[in-house]
């Protein structure tokens, strides 16, 4: 399993898309976007993904140069088209609207539709939080492919729909991050897992007949996800995809054409009340789960999105690193694209 320099990683993943096609700023965005989810541990959102995006560009479905539009705006809302091209570059934009319309009102949201794959979802709510705001973000897809079975089914009829919250924390320190798919787990991590050749716990995925397995393969051979908590991830599902989806107008986009769709609403905390009473409020709860003492097996009790900060702090020191099978698929698209670059042996 190699280990890959953060910067190599990046100059790598740029010079793929560009010679892809993909213009600077967006090589640049959505690279940054992939190591960002390497960094922060969850590699079923990374470098990963860079050969099945370069597939999409071949076979004409993403279009590596176009540009996100925003396509209705009022004082509060706004809803972007994704453009068909890196779903990363169309949530950036609508995490980024939906903070400016809360900045002027104490409350904003913007919604996408059109998009590829947005990415990791925390990633969209942690934008919020960079200017002060209680964020939410939620992902689906219109049309699918659909992955999850409701709950009591045995076919396929939903996504992975994905939702974060997050809070921020004190000044300079990264925020209360939730971040999960609704299913019980996302689908990348079902790639990680065949790349790396292990099995996956049990209540994640049945097979083709609708029986629970530990065999990643019997996913790909037709087999489903289950949502999480059963019928509690299952109605979390449904929520997302309403709101996502049906808000961002996915209905609009053709089958067979990009559609996943993203809604970002961030909250102004002073907005309800003084700003720092809601600052107070967030570290009296955060102290008191730091200060309890850890149970038999574990060193400390974590807050949510410290995971995320301790992948981060290591990776960017030691690397990050990657499953032979990942790297692989990344050196065979860099070698057809006629891609140079040191790390590549």
């Amino acid at each position: 399993m190699p280990t890959v320099r953060v910067d190599d990683l990046r100059t790598l993943g740029e010079a793929i898309f560009r010679a892809a096609g993909a213009t600077p700023e967006n090589a640049a965005g959505v690279t940054a976007s992939l190591v960002g989810a390497n960094l922060a541990g969850h590699d079923s959102h990374g470098v990963l993904r860079i050969p099945s995006c370069i597939e999409e560009i071949k076979q004409g479905g993403l279009k590596p140069a176009a540009t996100p539009t925003v396509t209705h705006e009022t004082p509060a809302t706004a809803v972007v088209d994704g453009g068909a091209t890196f779903g990363q570059l169309g949530a950036r934009l609508t995490a980024t609207l939906a903070a400016e319309k809360a900045k002027a009102l104490g409350l904003g949201a913007a919604t996408a539709f059109g998009c590829a794959h947005t990415g990791r979802i925390g990633e969209w709510a942690e934008t919020g939080t960079q200017e002060g705001f209680i964020t939410f973000a939620a992902a689906a897809g219109e049309h699918g492919p659909f992955q999850t079975v409701p709950f009591g089914g045995r076919e396929r009829a939903l996504g992975t729909n994905p939702f974060a919250w997050a809070i921020p924390h004190a000044s300079g320190a990264p925020p209360i991050l939730l971040d999960y798919a609704t299913s019980a787990v996302a689908r990348g991590k079902l790639l990680v897992a065949r790349d790396a050749g292990k099995a996956v716990p049990e209540g994640w995925i049945i097979d083709r007949d609708g029986q629970p397995t530990t065999d990643v393969g019997d996913f790909f051979a037709g087999g489903a996800l289950l949502p999480f908590a059963g019928h509690k991830g299952y109605a979390m599902s449904v929520i997302v995809e309403m709101l996502a989806a049906g808000l961002s107008g996915g209905q609009r986009t053709p089958p067979g054409e990009h559609d996943s769709c993203l809604f970002v609403a961030c909250f102004a905390p002073s907005a309800f009340g003084p700003a720092d009473d809601f600052a107070a409020s967030v570290e009296r709860i955060a102290n008191r789960l730091a200060e309890q003492p850890p149970a038999v097996g574990f060193e400390m009790v974590l807050l949510p999105g410290e995971p995320e900060t301790h992948s981060r702090r290591e990776r960017e020191h030691d690397g990050v690193p990657l499953a032979d099978a990942t790297w692989d698929a990344i050196m065979r698209v860099a070698r057809e694209l006629d891609v140079t670059h040191p790390a590549i042996a």
